[in-house]
């Protein structure tokens, strides 16, 4: 895949640099090469480098995957013609304009709440919702969680997490705000069962029930809690975590029963 290098005014970076620049790891620039987004120039020693035109792919690629795109499909719309880095540019501007709309609106209502409890009233259920619905919980991949992942899960399982990932996102978010409501509890309340229940078939669609899989995203939880770093960028605490896993055996010791 790799090609011979080109002749060009282009500044050619290493992998180890265009890695720190983005913000990823270099597992994560091999991960887009495998899967043909990438194509770095080789130099005369045969080291792989990435000029400007990769580097705008790059960010194109990692745009879309924020936005929620699969690798297969940003493979096609790439595949559709070279990036047009200035409508990207009007796509995230718009995205973040978005998103700083959303924040403002949100800092807006927690200020409206504060007002109310500073001057002795209530938050009625209308504006609790509201409040529970402006930021949902969901796993911030900093650059030392993509470290992490990239010691834990092999490249295959990267890609697989990769492709399976942004289609649970809301369903993880919805179920960790019921396990809030459930931690203080015991784990094996038919509701805590229904919801180990639901939390043990998302994870049998990411890990595509594969023992491997499954093995590696519990270390990528229990490594991840081990760093109180790590630890912030996780939608979890532990104490939650560990209850979620009652939950799930729960649920299997009911199915088991009946």
């Amino acid at each position: 895949m790799t090609r011979l290098k080109r002749p060009s005014a282009q500044f050619p970076d290493g992998a180890a640099d265009v890695a720190r620049r983005f913000g990823i790891t270099i597992k994560t620039l091999r991960l887009y090469e495998s899967a043909g987004l990438l194509e770095p120039v080789r130099d005369a020693h045969g080291w792989r480098t990435y000029g400007q035109a990769e580097c705008e792919r790059l960010h194109v690629i990692l745009l879309l995957r924020r936005f929620g795109l699969t690798i297969a499909r940003i493979g096609a719309l790439l595949d559709e013609g070279a990036p047009d880095v200035a409508a990207v540019l009007d796509l995230q501007e718009q995205a973040l304009i978005d998103q700083r709309n959303r924040v403002e609106d949100s800092l807006i209502l927690i200020a409206h709440a504060r007002r109310k409890l500073c001057a002795g009233g209530t938050i009625d259920a209308a504006a609790l919702a509201e409040l529970a619905r402006a930021e949902p919980l969901r796993l911030r991949w900093t650059p030392a969680l993509e470290a992490l992942g990239a010691r834990v899960f092999t490249p295959d399982q990267q890609r697989h997490l990769a492709e399976v990932a942004p289609s649970t996102e809301r369903e993880w978010a919805e179920l960790y705000a019921e396990l809030d409501t459930l931690v203080d509890g015991s784990s094996d309340t038919p509701q805590a069962r229904a919801l180990g229940g639901r939390a043990a078939a998302l994870i049998a669609r990411m890990t595509g029930q594969d023992g491997g899989m499954r093995a590696a995203l519990t270390r990528f939880w229990q490594d991840g809690f081990s760093d109180p770093a790590l630890a912030a960028s996780l939608p979890l605490d532990r104490r939650r975590w560990l209850f979620l896993g009652e939950a799930m055996a729960a649920h299997a010791r009911d199915g088991d029963s009946k």
